[in-house]
């Protein structure tokens, strides 16, 4: 690497703590105190974007962790309400994958919902359980999950929970080219 690319590089970690440390200041300054620059620089980008952003993003994650139940929906409230949750173009992007198993079946159940009002909500929930569920247990989790509360991290492996991350960031990547 480089001279020019490893200031570079520093210099978006720096960057990264900073907006990071930021958010958590502003939202969870009891769960902001505890942390370090060094758990600081651990964190992952999602944990410094917007609130907007954030939102999104987990309803992404949501609807991936959720996609096998998704291709089973016929009802078309219920699809208009995930198309207006995740946008048209990543609602078709993760429908068009192909099909895997369900993580846990208890943990389908838990996500089952009455009303097509409840969909967005749903998502958002799920993803934020993802979220948390992709950080190691410590203070770094204690923190994410008082910005995102009353989101829990879900009982899933963090390896699990991190492809999950990975598989909506390649979705919505995959949905800003098209």
């Amino acid at each position: 690497m480089s001279a020019l690319a490893s200031a570079d590089a520093a210099s978006q970690r720096r960057q990264l703590r900073a907006a990071v440390a930021q958010r958590l200041l502003a939202k969870a300054p009891a769960a902001a105190a505890a942390l370090d620059w060094d758990m600081l620089g651990q964190a992952p980008l999602w944990l410094a974007m917007s609130d907007a952003a954030l939102t999104q993003f987990a309803r992404q994650v949501g609807a991936v962790l959720c996609a096998p139940a998704l291709r089973l929906w016929i009802d078309a409230r219920r699809l208009a309400a995930a198309r207006a949750a995740l946008g048209e173009t990543f609602l078709q992007a993760l429908l068009a994958q192909p099909d895997v198993p369900a993580i846990e079946p208890q943990l389908s159940n838990a996500l089952r919902l009455d009303t097509p009002e409840q969909v967005g909500a749903l998502l958002q929930a799920a993803g934020a359980g993802v979220l948390l569920a992709s950080l190691p247990p410590g203070l770094l989790q204690a923190a994410a999950a008082a910005l995102m509360a009353p989101a829990a991290a879900l009982a899933m492996p963090a390896s699990t929970a991190q492809a999950l991350v990975s598989r909506a960031r390649q979705l919505a990547a995959t949905r800003s080219e098209g």
